[in-house]
Formats: C-alpha cells, structure tokens, sequence
C-alpha cells in the first residue's frame, strides 16, 4: 500500500501536492536515491547538495526515511514559486522531463538550462537528481517534432560537460531541428536513437567540437568523445552554404559508432584536423552536393593548416592514428543529391605532417565519382577487405607535387618531396569502374614506395587495373578481370615484384613494364590479353629504358575465338640486362610468341656474378 508524506506537515505546505515515497523511489533510481539520501540524511558529515548531486554517494535507498516531504509540481510552478522550503523535496511532473530536484543554497550564480537547474522568481537554484552524469535532451525542452528549435535545449544538454567530469547525453528518436552550430565538449558520450535525426537548418556545421573563440593546440582540445547512433542530416539541398557534417580538431580519443552522415553540401561527412585515436565503426556517409569540388572526402584527413576552418591554431599537427572500419559510402536517394565522391582520404598536407597508421577496413563504397579510397601521403596504414562499387577510380594513393602547395611550409619554401609509404593494400574488391583499380602516383622529385597490393580482385574497370610509379613494391596473388587498358602497368619504377597474379581479358597489355629498373615478373598467368585489337598488344611487354628485368615462369594464352596478341613477350630494343627464362608463351600470337631484341638477354640457369 502506497503512503504519502501528508502526516504532521507544517502548514506552509498545506495544500501542496504530495507524491508517494514508492513513486519517489521508482523515479529515482538506486543511484539517485542514494545521492538524495546523502544530501538530506541526519549524518553530520552529509556533502552538500551539489556534491550528493553529481558525485558518487553510497547511501542505502532506505535512509530516504529521513526525507520530509516531496511536493508534485511543473517546472513552470517551480521556477515562479517565490517561497522556499529547505526541508522539501520537488518533483517534476512535466512530461518527458519529470524527475526530482531540490533547493541548493549554495549555489547562486548556475544558469537556469531547463534540464538540471532551475531558477525560481527569488533567485533560489533546483538541481535535479542525476545519475551517473546522465542527461536526456527532452529534460531541456528538446520536441523532437522537426519543426521545433531543439538548438538551445540540445546545446544546454551538451554543455553539462563544462560542469561535469562528463557526460553522457541521449536524444530520444525524433527530428531535432538545429539553427545553429552544436558543440561537443571534452569527455562527452552522446547517444541517439536509430530514429533520432539532427535536421540542420542553417549555414553551418552540424557539429564541432570548438568555438570559434577556442584555440587548441596539439591534442589538446575537446576529445574524449563518443558518438552513437542517429542521423546526422546535413539538408544541403534546403541550406546550399557548404558545410561538414561534423568539424573536429586538436583531439584524440573520439568515436564513431552506428552515425548516419546524410546528404551534404559541397564540404566533408567529417573533417579531422590534427586529431588522433579516432575509430569510425559501422557509420553510413550518404548522399552528397557538389559546388565544384568533385575530390571532396566523406572522412577528410588534414593537419592543422591555415587553410583550415576558423578558431583553431595552424600549428600543422598531423592526423594519424584512424580506423574507419564496417562503414558504407554512398548514394541516400534525395532528390537533387549523388554519392560521395571520396570515401576516405585527403587532397592537402604539410612538409614534415605524414597520416600516420591510418586503417580503413572491411568498407563497401558503391558509385563513388573521384577516387572511393585517396590515401594521400600516408604512412605505415592498410587498406583491406573493402568492396568498392561502380566508383569512378578504386584506390588513388598520391603523394605532394615539388610544386603543389602541399610541399611548401608557411613561408613558400619548398620542401622535398615526401612520398606516400609502407602501405598494404589487401583483399579489397574493386568492381566496376571509369578508372583505374589501383594507382600508386609519383613524381620524377619523389615516387610512392613500400607499398604491397596482395589478393585484390580488380575487375570491368576502364583504366590500368593497377598501375605504379613507385619505387620497393610488390604485386602478388590478384585477380585482374575485364580490365579496358592494361592489367598491371609500370613506368618510372625501381626494384618491383610481379608475382603469381592471374589477368584476363584484358583490352591493352598483360603486363607492360617501361622505363623501370629492377622488376621482377614471376609465375603470373595472363589469358586473353591484347582484345582491343587483333596482333595490337602484348602479353607481357618490356618498354623504354627498362633494366635489370627478370621475366621468369610466366604462362600467356589466348582462348580460341579471342582477339589474338601481337607476341607473347615483346621486349623492345631498348631494354637492357634482362634475364628470361622457363616462360610459356604458347599463345598463338599473330607475330610470333616471343620478340626478345634486348640487348644479349640471360637465359642461362647459372648464376651470374
């Protein structure tokens, strides 16, 4: 049987609502109960108010005996009730914010922000009862209508971080319409339902983890910071400014996890400037505006630049340490939108400021227009196990022009060029595209290097399927399908290893080498090579200044009714030190199956010293 607090009560409160001590405990909680209890138990040593509040009392539920009385009320009531009473415990009865709050006469200056703190006509402070730093934005005013202002409510959710060692803040499922920019703080755990979508509707971010008045340097600003669930609805169609879904820098430690990033304008799904430890796990980035920017990146990397965004320090503090793994990239289906040109990656850097072990695993990205993975000068990271889809280019990985702005400091002085390097790119599949499959780009100042593509499949893409200027890579174990120029090409390269890689149908050369030095070409299986034209292309062709090349072991075919090839080795005049040994080139070739006019090639099985 439930019994309210209405025996011997004094009469200021005659009158008064009163709630049942059951209800009172059922609202509570064991831990807001406990916290209560430590602000008004009879123990002389009891904390005060705002430390049982927020702290971590260990009080058992049944000293709420000690209680006086608890009052039902609204936060309207509360807030223009002018009297107080020391002894009285007040619970909010508003729908969607109920809970319990009690007078604090310590505190005179907290802001009233609706959800925790409460100021009534006399200036008086109601703190609510919270557990374990928990907050939900309806307790601040959040509709979740879509036709709301939820900035103002969210934001004063959001902020209880400022106050608080953390916090973690729910938004229940909804469509919170946002007018402003909302901030993330240090040691912030927000949650969002799978229904909860935070509809911007302004010029801005969505979110950024500064103001523009902060300056950061370093890892130093607001990190600790996980992010849950939810739609993240940039709205580009209806707001045009560029914008990014979100806008982070100068942290570390922030996650990722279940986020939609949906349709947005011109600018990024996220941007990370000088961040590190950051993970991205099973988050969706969709739908995309252009202005003319086609390279834009869902997740863009960059370090700390003055071309940056506002507010924060250009001290170039690299972005490193990044997994971006389970995540889609691709079309949302609004009207008037088109898919992300660039799922993962970077189009800007700074002498000396590598990305440093950056994963990006087990993705699919489908129909993206530029490059779906661009690792523009990374360092010591891998790509695996992604499947890309009908994209204009699989995986560009690029390194600074001597030219470009990404080799000069903030004085105009160039720098040498620092390539992309030590990368393994592995068991991705690449099907279907405008491009080529896989690219490792250099530059006569400096080249890609170290980088090992191992047991892709590469298939219907209309450039090279893989092609390298590079310098210490290896090649092994893929399977290259349909490919509209060359399966591997190679040019300007040093010390490379083809080996035991099947290629077919191809329209150019299997394998064509030129103006390279130390490549080795073994065991790989080249059928159907040559089909843009009858005796136009070679199975394996050894171009230019190519030196020092060993072709060992390899089988070229050509089944019957395919487009023959010119030779099955062809290699040219200009090629210099090769040794050729133990190939089956029996492919029926319109010229002959082998043109060997290097310059006296080895075809001994001695050793050469």
């Amino acid at each position: 049987m439930t019994t309210d607090f209405t025996s011997e009560q004094p009469d200021s409160v005659k009158g008064e609502r009163m709630i049942s001590r059951r209800k009172l405990l059922a609202s509570l909680g064991m831990a807001g109960a406990a916290a209560l209890v430590t602000a008004y138990g009879t123990s002389a040593t009891a904390q005060s108010v705002t430390e049982a509040t927020y702290g971590k009392p260990e009080l058992l539920p049944r000293e709420l005996m000690n209680l006086s009385y608890v009052v039902s009320t609204t936060i309207a009531e509360l807030r223009s009730n002018a009297q107080i009473q020391n002894n009285l415990v007040y619970y909010v009865t508003d729908r969607g914010q109920e809970g319990i709050f009690f007078y604090d006469p310590s505190d005179v200056s907290s802001e009233d922000n609706t959800g925790t703190i409460l100021v009534n006509a006399s200036g008086a402070r109601f703190k609510r009862v919270v557990e374990n730093y928990t907050v939900n934005a309806k307790w601040y005013g959040a509709k979740g209508d879509a036709s709301a202002d939820d900035t103002a409510a969210i934001q004063n959710a959001l902020s209880e971080a400022l106050r608080w060692p953390s916090v973690k803040v729910i938004v229940p499922a909804g469509t919170y319409r946002t007018t402003k920019e909302l901030y993330l703080f240090k040691n912030t755990h927000l949650v969002m339902n799978e229904q909860t979508t935070i509809l911007r509707s302004h010029d801005g971010n969505v979110f950024r983890n500064y103001r523009t008045t902060d300056v950061f340097y370093r890892y130093e600003g607001n990190g600790n910071i996980i992010i849950e669930g939810g739609v993240v609805d940039c709205n580009g169609v209806k707001f045009t400014r560029v914008c990014n879904g979100m806008a982070l820098a100068h942290a570390e430690h922030i996650t990722l996890r279940k986020v939609t990033i949906k349709d947005t304008q011109s600018g990024h799904g996220i941007e990370l400037t000088g961040v590190r430890h950051v993970l991205f796990d099973q988050c969706r980035f969709v739908g995309f505006l252009f202005t003319t920017q086609n390279y834009s990146e869902a997740i863009q990397l960059e370090p700390a630049l003055k071309a940056g965004f506002v507010g924060q320090a250009a001290d170039h503090t690299p972005t490193h340490h990044v997994t971006v793994q389970h995540c889609y990239f691709g079309p949302s289906g609004t009207p008037g939108t088109v898919p992300w040109p660039c799922g993962v990656g970077a189009h800007g850097a700074y002498p000396g400021a590598y990305f440093d072990h950056i994963i990006v695993r087990d993705n699919v990205m489908e129909n993206s227009t530029y490059w779906a993975i661009r690792p523009f000068k990374w360092r010591n990271s891998v790509i695996a196990g992604n499947h890309m889809k009908k994209v204009n280019g699989g995986i560009f990985i690029s390194t600074p022009s001597a030219t470009s702005a990404s080799s000069k400091d903030d004085q105009g002085v160039v720098h040498p060029v620092q390539p992309a390097s030590t990368i393994i790119v592995e068991h991705n599949i690449i099907d279907t595209g405008t491009n080529n499959g896989i690219y490792v780009e250099g530059f006569a100042e400096g080249s890609g290097e170290k980088v090992i593509i191992a047991n892709n499949i590469i298939k219907q893409m209309d450039g090279q399927g893989i092609s390298l200027r590079s310098n210490h890579c290896v090649i092994t174990g893929n399977i290259l399908e349909g490919v509209k120029k060359n399966g591997i090409y190679m040019t300007d390269c040093t010390n490379i290893v083809v080996a035991d890689n099947l290629i077919r149908d191809v329209t150019f050369h299997g394998v064509q080498i030129n103006n390279s030095k130390g490549i080795a070409v073994t065991n790989n299986s080249i059928t159907n090579a040559g089909q843009n034209g009858e005796g136009t292309y070679d199975g394996i062709a050894l171009t230019g200044t190519s030196k020092e090349t060993r072709v060992v072991g390899n089988t070229v075919r050509t089944e019957q009714g395919r487009k023959r090839l010119r030779y099955g080795l062809n290699a040219a005049s200009s090629v210099t030190l090769l040794t050729r040994l133990q190939n089956d080139l029996r492919c029926g070739a319109v010229n002959g199956n082998l043109l060997d006019a290097s310059a006296a090639p080895n075809t001994s099985y001695e050793d050469l010293s």
